[in-house]
C-alpha cells in the first residue's frame, strides 16, 4: 500500500523547490532563490496548501527586498497577505484557531504591503471571529494579539537600488505565479505585478 504524501514530505524531497530556494539563499543567490520561491507557492497554491503557499510567497518576498527591489516585495507581501487570508476561510469550519492565526498573518502582512485599508478589513473579521468564541473579546484584547511585524525594509521608498537582473526566468516565473494566485482572488488576478516588478509602472500609480 503506497504511503500518502504529506507536506513535510514534499518539502524535505530533495526536489523540493522549497530546499532549492533554501540552499540558493544560503548561497546568496537571491534571483534563483526567488524563482524557485515562487514555484514552491504555485504547486502549493494547487494543493490548497496556502499556508505553505504564504510562506514560500514571503520568502519570494525577501529575496526581492534582499536584493533592493522593495516595490516587488511589497507586492509579494500582498499576495502573501492574500494566501492567508484564504487558509482562513478554508480551515474555518475545522479550526477557528488556525483560522485567527490565518488572519493575525493577513493583518501583519497587509500592513507590510501597505494596505491599510485591507488590514483593518481584517482586524473586524478577526474581532467578529473572536466575539463568537468569547463575547467578552474587546479592541483591546485584539490589539494586543494583532502584532504588526517590525520590520528594517523601508517598504515606502521608491528607491531601486537591486542588482538583480530581470531576465526571462523572472519573468517566466513571476507570469505562472500569476496565473497561480489568479484563484485566490474571486477569480482575478493582478496583471499589473509583473511591470512593478520590472519598474515599468511608477509607484505612484501602485
Amino acid at each position: 500500500m503506497k504511503k500518502l504524501e504529506t507536506w513535510m514530505d514534499r518539502i524535505t524531497n530533495e526536489s523540493s523547490p522549497w530546499l532549492s530556494a533554501i540552499k540558493m539563499e544560503d548561497e546568496g543567490d537571491y534571483l534563483k532563490a526567488f524563482i524557485f520561491y515562487l514555484k514552491s507557492s504555485s504547486e502549493c497554491i494547487k494543493q490548497n496548501s496556502f499556508v505553505m503557499a504564504a510562506l514560500s510567497c514571503s520568502c519570494a518576498a525577501d529575496c526581492l527586498a534582499m536584493d533592493g527591489n522593495l516595490i516587488g516585495a511589497r507586492q509579494l507581501y500582498l499576495q502573501t497577505a492574500t494566501l492567508y487570508e484564504k487558509n482562513a476561510v478554508h480551515v474555518i469550519g475545522n479550526s477557528v484557531r488556525e483560522a485567527l492565526w490565518s488572519y493575525e498573518e493577513a493583518y501583519e502582512y497587509f500592513n507590510l504591503a501597505g494596505e491599510n485599508n485591507k488590514a483593518q478589513q481584517i482586524y473586524e473579521k478577526y474581532v467578529s471571529l473572536s466575539r463568537k468564541i468569547n463575547p467578552f473579546f474587546g479592541e483591546e484584547e485584539a490589539m494586543e494579539s494583532l502584532r504588526i511585524r517590525k520590520t528594517d525594509i523601508p517598504l515606502h521608498s521608491g528607491v531601486h537600488t537591486t542588482n538583480m537582473q530581470i531576465s526571462a526566468d523572472v519573468d517566466n516565473a513571476l507570469s505562472q505565479f500569476l496565473d497561480d494566485t489568479s484563484v485566490i482572488s474571486d477569480g482575478k488576478s493582478n496583471p499589473n505585478l509583473l511591470q512593478r516588478i520590472s519598474h515599468k509602472i511608477p509607484e505612484d500609480k501602485i
